[in-house]
């Protein structure tokens, strides 16, 4: 009878599903570089000037012209006569330094026109000649020497950043040398969290000994923040059907996703289900989805807004929120979609087993990820547990996404572990 129920033949489908019936395209706005941290790009970036944008000294010492240099040697040494008069910082870039003359320069100094040559300070002798100051060179030198050239780093016109990049915190450093100070970013997506049940309270000091903590919301908002999102946590909904409607109602009008936690289950009635039903009987997408363990996950779209229906128990929770919500809250944030930010080749070190009751539904197996000392390459240890164990995950840190048909692995044999920010730190 439980087969009857599953809407989709496969997690795939019901996914495919989702993203057409619901508005995921990201929008975009502009933020203060400052601000650009950590966001999606949603423009090419293309340098206006190349960066530097003047030649500057690799050391501290005296600008010349190579042409008045270019034949010194230890028998021929070479004196220029020192300009003394120091031009404003602001002004070096437009000041013509004379022929036959230095230029005091420190590092990181742009260079005056007409210079394109540094001598060290080490490297030369100052001298008197009658009421001017001289520099001696007696050692050859080759033309450009500890300069750094303008547009050596970046050329104008040159593609620096591409559409899609979470900027670190090295690309604002770039971006501010580019003098670019406004920043076009995808806007972060907002996500309505809906923790549903009678028993969940959200005060999590002094609580009631009937209530249980209302934690779970909690987790995945901090997920939510860490992939890109902003999390929205309506607080908890008693299993109310009334209470459910307007809850959602409200997160219509203010979320791009909304993710409901708890209020589904196997049996003939599902109060999430009907809430979600009562607005809308074609909102349905998937009732329950091949996903073990996860599947009371439910599917649907109102007005546009994706609805992912999470169970209760957290296992089955971060489970769902791995194949549903993250990879649609990167192509919401215009990102690329992917159930993984990373992924690493480990070797399994323990056998692993699906389990008897649902062997051909898609499986989340949790790992513990860590390098080993002898060999230094990367081992993974299945861990498993009851779906409601806090401790099965906070002892892993990564994940394997195993298909359907596939319903063992064996020790020795080379998987892919894939790493979530917040949950794999």
């Amino acid at each position: 009878m439980y087969f009857k129920e599953i809407s989709y033949d496969s997690v795939n489908s019901a996914f495919i599903k989702l993203k057409e019936r619901a508005t995921i395209m990201p929008s975009s706005e502009s933020v203060h570089v400052l601000n650009a941290y950590k966001r999606v790009l949603a423009e090419d970036i293309i340098s206006k000037f190349g960066v530097p944008r003047y030649s500057s000294s690799h050391m501290d010492g005296f600008a010349v012209r190579y042409n008045d240099i270019k034949s010194t040697s230890k028998t021929n040494p070479a004196t220029l006569r020192i300009y003394n008069i120091q031009v404003p910082l602001e002004d070096i870039v437009d000041f013509v330094l004379p022929r036959s003359h230095a230029y005091r320069i420190s590092t990181g100094t742009s260079l005056p026109k007409g210079s394109d040559t540094v001598i060290p300070i080490e490297n030369i002798k100052i001298v008197k000649a009658g009421n001017y100051e001289m520099i001696e060179i007696r050692s050859s030198i080759q033309k450009g020497s500890f300069v750094y050239p303008a547009s050596m780093d970046i050329r104008k016109g040159e593609r620096v950043l591409l559409k899609g990049t979470v900027l670190r915190a090295q690309d604002i450093g770039l971006l501010t040398f580019m003098r670019i100070f406004q920043v076009p970013v995808f806007k972060k997506p907002t996500v309505a969290l809906i923790p549903t049940g009678n028993e969940l309270s959200d005060v999590l000091e002094n609580i009631r000994s009937d209530k249980i903590p209302n934690i779970h919301s909690h987790i995945i908002s901090w997920l939510v923040e860490e992939i890109g999102g902003t999390s929205m946590d309506l607080g908890v909904t008693p299993d109310k059907l009334t209470s459910l409607q307007n809850k959602i109602k409200t997160a219509i009008t203010r979320a791009d996703l909304i993710l409901t936690i708890g209020g589904s289950s196997v049996g003939k009635y599902d109060l999430v289900k009907e809430a979600i039903k009562s607005r809308d009987t074609r909102s349905i997408i998937a009732f329950r989805t091949k996903l073990d363990r996860g599947r009371v996950t439910g599917l649907a779209a109102l007005n546009g807004k994706p609805i992912i229906i999470l169970p209760g128990p957290i296992q089955g929770a971060i489970n769902a929120f791995i194949v549903f919500a993250y990879p649609l809250l990167r192509l919401m944030s215009g990102r690329s979609e992917k159930r993984s930010e990373l992924t690493i080749c480990a070797t399994l070190i323990d056998n692993w087993e699906a389990r008897r009751k649902f062997p051909y539904f898609t499986k989340i197996v949790y790992v513990k990820l860590f390098k080993t000392r002898a060999h230094k390459k990367f081992v993974a240890r299945p861990i498993s547990g009851e779906t409601e164990s806090m401790t099965l995950l906070t002892k892993c840190n990564g994940y394997i996404i195993v298909p359907q048909h596939i319903t063992n692995m064996r020790k020795g044999q080379n998987v892919e572990v894939n790493l979530m920010p917040g949950f794999s730190y």
